[in-house]
């Protein structure tokens, strides 16, 4: 148990060693582009955390990545590259726009979880497709679900375009009825929701199916000796396929919080591959669920405060966006921040030879 915790924190140690370089190597980027590391640094963090709307604007791409995240976290641990929640994040937010604006105006506590509802479980029957495909037939998830996606996006343009369509200058759908937004948090003139709790919930809900049930015991196992799984009555197929469409579901309720929290119809093209930033905050911190709302949040820093220090410095935002894939180079190579072997290459190795000759 020692050695785990060990294990844990040392590998803790080398994420925080390739954020401080990764960070050391932007300043050097924006310092050989002419301008003041430090001033760009301030002013992204100031665009990302003071004011209202700034910070709340930092809330609404954290509830996003933090949701998806939490989503990828589930087929990481069976070793499914699941691609696909870009397809669950659209078809999930057409079947939550839905019921909004096709059926009468119903209370809130009634069209809400409604809405969200129709969402999951389009997310997670979109996903079964892959899912099934894994399972019983091992074909490769990641070519199947990057696939979905082009056809979840296809799919989604042809309703707004023709059978939901607002019949407006822009493709959209119609606006959903005003009881199923959910509430504004206090951040004013930001379009931060109550979202937010939803997004903290579904956290802990991963967290807790992970670690403390039965369904969470199998799927940690399930990836690591699937032959010794079906030996002892565990149904790999099933756990695969009930992971990755419970992972779907999730990435349904990301789209259905766009859509109640933030935009209020569906309009093409509203994602932009918002989804992928989900996947890269779980693989930022090695799937670790206890550092993922950290990982979450400093993607959703990068994202808000890049476009302030644009704005006021002049930085380009496109070297923010260097940053994240620089993280993941130094983390994948993150055994070279580890302090404890650069100590071990100085110790003497004890000479084995030498004792048994001076017997003789």
């Amino acid at each position: 148990m020692s050695e785990n915790k060990a294990e844990k924190s040392s590998a803790v140690i080398r994420i925080a060693i390739a954020f401080a370089i990764s960070a050391i190597a932007l300043a050097i980027i924006i310092t050989l582009c002419g301008h003041n590391a430090l001033d760009a640094f301030y002013q992204m963090f100031y665009g990302a955390f003071i004011g209202k709307f700034n910070f709340g604007s930092t809330i609404e791409n954290f509830i996003l990545i933090l949701i998806v995240g939490s989503a990828y976290s589930l087929t990481k641990r069976i070793n499914y590259f699941n691609i696909g929640l870009e397809g669950c994040l659209y078809i999930g937010a057409m079947f939550t726009c839905a019921p909004g604006f096709l059926l009468p105006d119903m209370p809130p506590w009634i069209i809400i979880p409604l809405c969200l509802a129709c969402g999951m479980a389009a997310g997670a029957i979109w996903s079964a497709i892959g899912g099934a495909l894994k399972a019983f037939f091992n074909i490769n998830e990641a070519c199947v679900t990057i696939m979905l996606n082009y056809v979840a996006i296809s799919l989604t343009d042809f309703l707004l375009n023709n059978t939901w369509s607002a019949h407006s200058a822009a493709p959209e759908t119609p606006h959903v009825q005003a009881n199923a937004m959910l509430p504004k948090l206090p951040l004013a003139p930001s379009r931060a929701s109550v979202a937010l709790f939803i997004a903290i919930a579904v956290f802990f809900f991963v967290w807790f199916v992970t670690f403390h049930t039965t369904f969470g015991f199998k799927l940690r196992h399930v990836a690591d000796n699937p032959r010794f799984c079906e030996a002892v009555g565990i149904h790999s197929n099933l756990i695969v396929l009930g992971t990755v469409m419970l992972s779907g579901a999730l990435g349904g309720l990301a789209g259905g919080c766009q859509i109640l929290g933030v935009y209020g119809n569906f309009i093409q093209n509203f994602s932009l591959n918002s989804a992928f930033y989900g996947m890269l905050a779980c693989l930022l911190v090695k799937n670790n669920l206890k550092l993922l709302p950290l990982s979450a949040l400093f993607i959703a820093f990068t994202r808000t405060g890049g476009s302030g220090m644009e704005y006021y410095t002049g930085v380009p935002k496109s070297l923010i966006d260097t940053v994240v894939p620089i993280l993941i180079l130094f983390i994948a190579m993150d055994q070279m921040f580890d302090y404890k072997r650069f100590f071990r290459i100085f110790k003497r190795k004890p000479k084995t030879g030498s004792a048994v000759g001076s017997k003789q």
